[in-house]
């Protein structure tokens, strides 16, 4: 009866030891590489520039931290490891993104400059014509465009979104003023009708 009772607990002893050595040793290198991989990615703006490929990595970061805490560690090592090389591509990703987002916020500046100085040679033109509530319409206006490309330029180099959020309202002031600069300047219709000869 003692000989059966080791015999069931010598294979169950063997086989404990051997899980709790393959399983013993926690990939803790892949982990601080991940994570150092994913915190320069994140500092990059990756989730703004790269959305498709930071969730690529969050979503495994959930996948390894999953494993990791199931000791699951052969399989949360391979995890780290395409998370490392997923945030590596979010990175490069989200510094191309910047740098196309940068340029069309910049040329986006450039554009409303070049309408709003059209805008303020006309301006100056109607100023005769513009009544006392058009021309203070025209002040607030003025300075509300003239703030919000000022704070675009200054927000382009570190926040591209930022500065294109900034740029959101102006369009709409310069269409506005474009079409009531061009009334004024418009010659009045006669209302006279012209002599019609016989």
């Amino acid at each position: 009866m003692k000989l059966s009772h080791v015999q069931g607990v010598v294979p169950l002893l063997a086989a404990v030891s051997l899980l709790t050595f393959a399983c013993a040793s926690p990939p803790e290198a892949e982990k601080k590489a991940a994570d150092a991989a994913v915190s320069t990615a994140t500092a990059a703006g990756a989730e703004k520039y790269a959305p498709s490929e930071f969730s690529a990595m969050t979503a495994a970061v959930k996948k390894a931290e999953s494993e990791m805490s199931s000791k699951a560690y052969k399989e949360a090592k391979a995890s780290y490891e395409a998370v490392k090389d997923l945030a590596e591509k979010a990175t490069r990703a989200a510094a191309a993104g910047k740098a196309v987002a940068t340029a069309d916020a910049e040329k986006q500046i450039a554009d409303l400059e070049g309408r709003w100085k059209e805008l303020q040679g006309q301006a100056e033109a109607a100023a005769k014509k513009l009544k006392a509530d058009q021309k203070a319409a025209w002040d607030t206006d003025a300075k509300g465009v003239t703030e919000a490309l000022e704070a675009a330029k200054a927000a382009v180099a570190a926040d591209a979104a930022a500065a294109r959020a900034k740029l959101a309202s102006i369009p709409a002031v310069l269409d506005k003023w474009a079409a009531d600069l061009a009334a004024l300047a418009a010659p009045a219709k006669d209302s006279k009708k012209p002599a019609v000869m016989k």
